[in-house]
């Protein structure tokens, strides 16, 4: 068997002995999480000067002034032209919803993404600066877990990157709203929007490396139950009467599935502001109020100096202009 089989193979069964009830698949053929080594055997670093944890999630990049959503996950095969040649891997079960085979459409270069319906709630998983995308897969295609779904490559718009940084950038996390195009033309962007609802700005990740982390070490059976574990940043409460799609689509993420008793949700946001509880208010918010509120802060999860959710002011805290996009884009406002 090829040694990039034995890899995977390796990968899956490592996975499949843990008491998690579904399957998961690292998305490159690199044994290398699966073995227990660490970052510097898979992490692209972003320079030869650059510290490898600038391949992580979060606060890595600019002095910590700048946010990476995924990881940067660098080749186990080249060729002799310096090419990655690893194939790319369903991370889970799943279909396709979106793929973009134009490199020069997005920073992300031809990029994939999944949705994984089965999952309580339904992650995506996205796989971006592909040298190319598996010819068969079309919008709407199922995908089993550790199917070949693309090569590593180096796409993007704008920038090339150089060769010998190929990788895969690589993110799970939940999609904000079906109505993504209408608060697009609301902000007037110049650009076109050529991804529908699968832009960056309307997906919004959690840390792969603490996902498959904590999956090895069998803390979660369901993505539930590790979204349910993650600290609560920021609680917000928002003056409405509409429910969001976030709600219909995601509904073990609500305590209800409507607001229709009330005028109001109440929304909790995990680490960089990932959406992971909605609750309906339950005494109705009065005209004066505003629209938004913060009603719960926890300041320690604030510390890093990027893409931080609250800003003080006096004696209150506002939303910063990164949540109020994620509350525009939760409640079409």
């Amino acid at each position: 068997m090829n040694k990039f089989l034995l890899c995977l193979t390796f990968t899956l069964q490592v996975f499949a002995e843990s008491p998690p009830q579904f399957k998961l698949s690292w998305p490159t053929p690199n044994p290398a999480f699966a073995r227990g080594l660490g970052y510097s055997t898979f992490l692209q670093k972003t320079g030869p000067d650059k510290a490898v944890t600038s391949g992580a999630f979060g606060c890595v990049r600019n002095n910590g002034y700048k946010f990476h959503e995924g990881l940067d996950l660098y080749p186990v095969r080249r060729d002799k032209k310096g090419r990655a040649e690893d194939s790319i891997f369903a991370a889970m079960d799943g279909r396709v919803s979106y793929l973009n085979s134009t490199a020069s459409y997005s920073a992300y270069g031809k990029y994939i993404v999944l949705e994984h319906t089965k999952l309580t709630p339904s992650l995506y998983s996205l796989y971006a600066h592909l040298d190319s995308i598996s010819p068969h897969l079309k919008i709407g295609s199922e995908v089993s877990i550790a199917q070949v779904i693309g090569k590593m490559g180096n796409s993007s718009s704008g920038y090339r990157i150089p060769l010998e940084r190929s990788h895969l950038h690589f993110e799970i996390g939940l999609r904000l709203t079906n109505q993504f195009q209408g608060w697009y033309n609301r902000k007037k962007f110049q650009s076109k929007n050529r991804h529908g609802n699968f832009s960056g700005f309307n997906l919004v990740g959690l840390d792969p490396m603490l996902f498959y982390s904590q999956y090895k070490q069998k803390t979660f059976a369901t993505p539930q139950a590790f979204l349910e574990s993650l600290p609560v940043t920021v609680r917000v409460r928002v003056k409405t009467n509409k429910t969001p799609d976030f709600v219909t689509r995601y509904p073990s993420l609500a305590s209800s599935q409507n607001s229709s008793d009330s005028n109001g949700w109440d929304v909790s946001f995990g680490p960089y502001g990932i959406p992971i509880r909605f609750e309906p208010v339950e005494k109705n918010i009065s005209a004066p109020e505003k629209q938004i509120q913060i009603i719960e802060i926890n300041s320690d999860l604030q510390k890093k100096p990027c893409r931080k959710l609250t800003v003080q002011k006096g004696s209150q805290f506002f939303a910063t202009s990164q949540l109020q996009t994620y509350i525009e884009l939760l409640f079409g406002l």
